[in-house]
């Protein structure tokens, strides 16, 4: 499903961060949209983790959108 709108891992994982180009650590290759928690390449695959991650890109987001 989102093969076609961002880059996946060989396992079929959404790439963020450095390891696309993006300058936001879970912005996915398509600039403005984001990845966390299980769908992240590179996640630890816990729900605690999958709720900070979507804590921070509030603020990922906020930048993107030129925090007023």
């Amino acid at each position: 499903m989102l093969s076609e709108l961002v880059e996946l891992d060989s396992r079929g994982f959404v790439k963020t961060g450095e390891a696309v180009g993006a300058h936001r650590p879970l912005e996915t290759s398509r600039q403005g949209i984001f990845a966390v928690g299980d769908v992240r390449a590179g996640s630890v695959k816990r729900v605690a983790s999958a709720a900070g991650e979507g804590s921070v890109v509030v603020s990922e987001i906020y930048e993107f959108l030129g925090d007023p």
